[in-house]
């Protein structure tokens, strides 16, 4: 059992621990298309009777109010469904890469032309379809990738995660917080690429607008942008028929620079909400409705 540094774990804590490895086991056993099957039954059973669901269907109708009932009934059982998929899909994610036969990349000129360069670069995704993968662009890039998460709150099933989340030596997890903040700035001195989701609440950050309505937002990534001039290349992923898997890389947001930082911090932000709102608006179904994004 992996040991920790910290006071001793609670049961609870090795509980968990436990059923995760289980579950990754028991994912392994069935094979990825079938452990995903399972995964997004068992989600489409279970979710609906969480609390959270009913925060999904209160966020989607307070942003997308033009989607009828039947449809966001059908809107939230496919976010199960790749919440499910995502779930069950871990154990195999470090070894699905951007030349998988089942990945589709669209724009892999900019991955070739642009972020070959050696120059520091923001990979910008979101919590929306099967984010894990975006993870591996450092590995089809050759280089060095440093991606930043938020850390389990168990620490146990935290170790576990990150020793199985992927086998390329490219890749640096680093937690939220000042261990990533400080990692940002190590890999950025390097030229290298940083990977980073921006599209949950920071109750710390600036309040942006976000589908019309204020959200508190993580400023780090314009703020950064515009101090180094970087570029920021959104990236997501989206699940296609018989289980294959989309990336589409977009061209460059570079950062303004009309001399009022603090302006061009907001401008930049704004612009990112606003590629997360056409993503949301194109399959409505892919983002994490759960996520308490405004407040109540």
């Amino acid at each position: 059992m992996p040991e920790t540094q910290s006071a001793p774990v609670s049961l609870k804590y090795r509980l968990e621990w436990l059923g995760v490895k289980f579950a990754f086991w028991f994912f392994r056993t069935l094979g990825r298309k079938r452990a995903a099957n399972f995964g997004s039954w068992l989600a489409r059973k279970i979710g609906p009777l969480m609390k959270v669901h009913k925060l999904a269907r209160e966020n989607i109708s307070n942003s997308l109010p033009e989607i009828s009932e039947p449809e966001m009934d059908r809107t939230l059982d496919r976010m199960w469904d790749n919440l499910g998929r995502n779930i069950a899909e871990l154990p195999f994610n470090a070894t699905l890469d951007f030349n998988a036969p089942d990945v589709e990349v669209v724009g892999r000129e900019i991955l070739d032309n642009d972020l070959k360069t050696g120059r520091p670069a923001f990979i910008l995704t979101g919590h929306y379809g099967p984010w894990e993968l975006i993870a591996h662009a450092g590995s089809y890039l050759d280089c060095p990738n440093t991606i930043v998460y938020r850390s389990a709150n168990n620490p146990l099933v935290e170790e576990y995660f990150q020793a199985q989340r992927s086998s390329s030596d490219q890749n640096t997890f680093l937690p939220k917080g000042i261990k990533g903040a400080k990692g940002i700035l190590r890999a950025i001195k390097k030229g290298e690429i940083v990977t980073l989701l921006n599209d949950q609440k920071q109750n710390t950050g600036l309040s942006v607008p976000f589908f019309g309505r204020e959200a508190m937002t993580a400023p780090n990534v314009a703020e950064l942008a515009c101090k180094f001039n970087m570029p920021i290349y959104p990236m997501r992923a989206e699940r296609l028929e018989n289980g294959k898997i989309r990336v589409t890389v977009s061209e460059a947001i570079l950062p303004p620079a009309s001399g009022d930082r603090k302006k061009d911090v907001f401008d930049l932000l704004l612009t990112i909400n606003g590629i997360y709102e056409d993503w949301i608006r194109k399959r409505p179904d892919h983002w994490f409705w759960v996520h308490n994004r405004w407040p109540r």
